[in-house]
């Protein structure tokens, strides 16, 4: 249920659902494009690559939205208006197939030409650098052959999520996001966004499935790495700082909350083969002047962060597809405990300095 606040009499109101149709909202020149425009909505930034993508081979079939995830992964998004139907997943998981051959020049042609499409006309090297400067994975080096899956609707049949479970079991990533209209009155509507697979009750499905690989030898030595490197380093922060910290994964970054959405403290190794290391904040909305704005507002105590760290702070406007960024650089990849030591304490000054500043934003 959806409430709202009337500040007139100081009461709440409950707020009736209603469909997308009723409001003359549509599929594609609406629904689509919200998410084209703000991928947040799906609960993670993601650089659209391009929309109703129909040049696949011997087929004139046409997905909704193509994207690529910050881990280098090829994500197909398929948007239902007000039921996904019986064949939502047949359908993404045929879209799933006929990219699973995606390389990074047909990724790179792709974006490209959505840009072109858009009155941009970047050449083929700076598409390729926006490219690889937003996928994050230090182990990043071609697309694999396994995209993800996203699918939207307001509703979803069971059918529909039955095949979806059993599929997750033999490792596709697929999700289910369901938007759910309400009438707030005014002309105006609320769209409430929630993930219903996977389960919010299983949230650490990703960390049992990477404990799971831990135990049957499956994570590469890279990945094995990463994962002890974090570990270590969080346990250490866990007593020095009042934030929350999550149990590591086997990736190349680690993330600490900051209490507002797409706005993290990061740990993150630079560079393919890695060559840095960083202490960073990251503002990472889908709203360019929103991430512009706070990391202005943060700046302010850069004097005081590099006195208490004897480092040099690096502050990035635009950093990435639409984000921005502060951080400290380590100059090497190598994982030894200097970098360990120094990871942590740059962190610990940095979540006490600007988490108070932050708070009060």
């Amino acid at each position: 249920m959806i409430f709202k606040f009337n500040s007139t009499s100081k009461e709440i109101e409950l707020c009736s659902r209603t469909n997308f149709s009723s409001h003359k909202i549509l599929e594609r020149q609406h629904i689509e494009k919200w998410i084209e425009n703000n991928s947040e909505i799906l609960g993670e930034e993601l650089l659209i690559l391009t929309n109703e993508y129909d040049q696949f081979d011997k087929t004139s079939e046409r997905l909704d939205l193509l994207a690529l995830d910050r881990d280098g992964n090829i994500v197909i998004i398929e948007l239902k208006r007000d039921d996904s139907g019986k064949n939502a997943d047949l359908q993404a998981v045929k879209y799933a197939a006929y990219c699973s051959t995606f390389t990074i020049v047909d990724v790179i042609d792709i974006y490209r030409n959505y840009l072109l499409r858009y009155g941009t006309k970047p050449s083929i090297e700076e598409v390729r650098k926006k490219i690889m400067n937003y996928i994050t994975n230090s182990d990043f080096q071609e697309i694999n052959d396994k995209p993800r899956i996203i699918l939207v609707s307001k509703e979803f049949r069971p059918e529909v999520t039955a095949s979806i479970l059993w599929l997750r079991n033999f490792g596709l990533d697929i999700r289910c996001i369901k938007l759910t209209p309400y009438e707030a009155g005014n002309d105006s509507i609320i769209i409430e966004v929630n993930t219903i697979i996977p389960l919010p009750d299983a949230g650490d499905y990703t960390i049992r499935a990477e404990q799971k690989e831990k135990s049957e030898g499956k994570i590469s030595a890279y990945r094995q790495e990463y994962l002890d490197f974090f570990t270590d380093i969080s346990e250490r922060l866990s007593g020095k700082v009042s934030s929350n910290l999550s149990t590591p994964l086997a990736q190349s970054y680690y993330q600490i909350y900051t209490g507002i959405s797409s706005v993290h403290f990061e740990w993150g190794f630079h560079g393919r083969p890695r060559n840095s290391f960083g202490v960073e904040l990251h503002f990472e909305r889908g709203d360019i002047d929103f991430n512009k704005k706070l990391l202005n507002k943060l700046s302010v105590r850069k004097d005081a962060l590099e006195k208490a760290t004897g480092e040099k702070l690096i502050i990035q406007e635009s950093w990435g597809h639409k984000w921005s960024r502060l951080y400290f650089e380590y100059q090497s990849g190598v994982i030894d405990e200097e970098l360990k030591v120094w990871a942590v304490e740059k962190m610990e000054v940095l979540i006490k300095v600007l988490q108070p500043e932050i708070d009060q934003l």
